[in-house]
């Protein structure tokens, strides 16, 4: 970006940030939003609050095959518009990204519009003010605005996702921009999901899945466990993808049905017995295909194939809605250095 500073003297500080922003967008550095100018000496900031050097590869960002080495990150994430402090969990969930099982490469260059989602937990979740809360997927909070886009923005420049270039997403999904929440903790009754993954619950994780469809289910107030439970896994069709469901329960429904003495495990095996639909239905090569991934048989396509691929999450603020959403392959890291 040298020439975008060319007599900085001269200029004032909208113009330069206005030079900075149509430099990278030309360069096919941004999702398309302006930018915050990424500074050697914001990028050094950003690289120390990661606890970390700068020449560290955290991982390979397919299809281009780039190296995201801390300095790679912390010039994105500056981009993206986070603070410094939220290195740690943008480098956590690259982390996350590049496992050897999480399915990066197809999500970078298929036709669907499947896109990373990020679940915080843990006490960085409140330390950085992650949204976890009422609104938790739409706009208002800068650590889910930027931690999520600074994720987009490392696909895009090192992993190479340009629309057009590798990502040949069909409609590709606002969801792209940023895909954030973290885990409503205070509001949960049950385990948080990172224990149920296997970490205590002092500690701070990200956890990244590999998400598509995206549905609100509103209602089912008042009409008592058993049929708040069928009204959310009627709304839970197959997905082509497979791979799992994340449900994230609401605080409403959280509370009724804990008080109806439900634990997880009990919401779990009741959505797998209720989420499944006449084969009838659905296209033979489509039911065929569930067939084969174990969710269905000669008369009913499943939602999911067994209780486990159904994660519950509570998150969100008052109101009788929850949300279904088709992702699966979750990869959950700790978050260092918080």
């Amino acid at each position: 970006m040298t020439h975008v500073y060319a007599n900085i003297e001269a200029a004032s500080v909208p113009e330069l940030m206005t030079r900075a922003y149509e430099h990278a967008y030309d360069q096919g550095w941004t999702d398309g939003l302006p930018i915050i100018p990424a500074t050697p000496e914001r990028v050094a900031e950003f690289v120390a609050a990661s606890g970390r050097p700068a020449d560290e590869v955290i991982g390979i960002i397919t299809p281009r095959k780039g190296p995201a080495t801390v300095g790679a990150i912390a010039v994105n994430a500056v981009m993206a518009g986070c603070r410094p402090e939220y290195m740690p969990v943008v480098v956590a969930a690259v982390e996350g990204l590049t496992d050897p099982g999480f399915p990066l490469e197809p999500m970078q260059v298929s036709t669907n519009a499947m896109a990373p989602l990020l679940l915080v937990n843990g006490p960085v979740r409140r330390k950085l003010d992650v949204n976890s809360g009422i609104g938790c997927l739409g706009p208002g909070w800068r650590a889910n605005a930027t931690i999520g886009r600074a994720i987009r923005l490392i696909l895009t420049n090192i992993g190479g996702a340009l629309p057009g270039v590798y990502s040949k997403s069909t409609f590709s999904s606002p969801l792209r921009y940023s895909y954030i929440l973290g885990e409503n903790e205070e509001e949960n009754p049950w385990t948080p999901f990172h224990v149920d993954q296997g970490f205590k619950k002092e500690d701070s994780t990200v956890t990244v899945f590999r998400a598509a469809n995206f549905c609100n289910i509103s209602g089912g107030e008042g009409i008592g466990p058993d049929e708040i439970l069928r009204h959310i896994a009627s709304n839970m069709p197959p997905a082509s993808g497979g791979g799992g469901v994340l449900l994230l329960l609401g605080v409403n429904h959280t509370h009724s049905l804990h008080e109806a003495g439900l634990t997880k495990r009990d919401i779990q095996e009741r959505i797998w017995q209720l989420a499944r639909f006449p084969a009838s239905l659905y296209a033979k090569a489509f039911a065929d295909y569930q067939r084969r991934m174990g969710r269905g048989d000669a008369d009913t396509i499943w939602r999911a194939k067994e209780p486990d691929e159904i994660r519950v999450v509570v998150a969100g603020g008052e109101g009788p809605q929850d949300i279904y959403i088709s992702a699966g392959l979750p990869k959950t890291r700790l978050v260092r250095g918080v």
